[in-house]
């Protein structure tokens, strides 16, 4: 992109293609807002991209559109929760192996089956442990990949 200063022109390069050809993508399905925000700044701290969603509805068009490498749902999403999010995707053959992660307040003791059941891979409990969620997301997500560049 080419930006005229003052008379001068400058090349200016993209800051997200300089950090990395290839960025691991997550989806954070979230719906207060405030968490959302704080967890794509800890992701992309991390170096990840982050796709926001604000409702069950928002999550699935969000995922099927640009297939994430990853989802991060929290289990009382608005207009559709994070199992029945799960099961839809779990429909698609492109998620059969995208890995989903329920986030949620709720003791897993009392929901974690549900949530392996739906198809979920994991279950975090709330108050996010960012130590664990990076745990996590190392184990299910290459950062460092041959993929070609996605786009945005």
């Amino acid at each position: 992109m080419i930006l005229s200063v003052n008379g001068s022109s400058r090349v200016q390069t993209a800051h997200r293609l300089a950090i990395s050809p290839w960025k691991p993508t997550i989806l954070v399905a979230e719906d207060s807002a405030d968490s959302r925000e704080m967890m794509q700044v800890m992701l992309e701290t991390k170096g990840y991209q982050v796709l926001p969603a604000e409702n069950g509805i928002r999550a699935l068009e969000v995922a099927i559109r640009n297939q994430p490498d990853a989802v991060l749902l929290d289990l009382e999403l608005p207009k559709l929760d994070g199992l029945a999010v799960t099961r839809n995707l779990r429909l698609h053959p492109k998620f059969r192996l995208v890995p989903i992660i329920i986030i949620s307040g709720h003791d897993p003791s009392r929901y974690r089956q549900a949530a392996l059941d739906a198809g979920c891979d994991d279950y975090l409990l709330k108050p996010i442990s960012f130590a664990s969620l990076d745990e996590l997301l190392d184990r299910f997500v290459p950062r460092q990949s041959g993929r070609k560049l996605k786009s945005a």
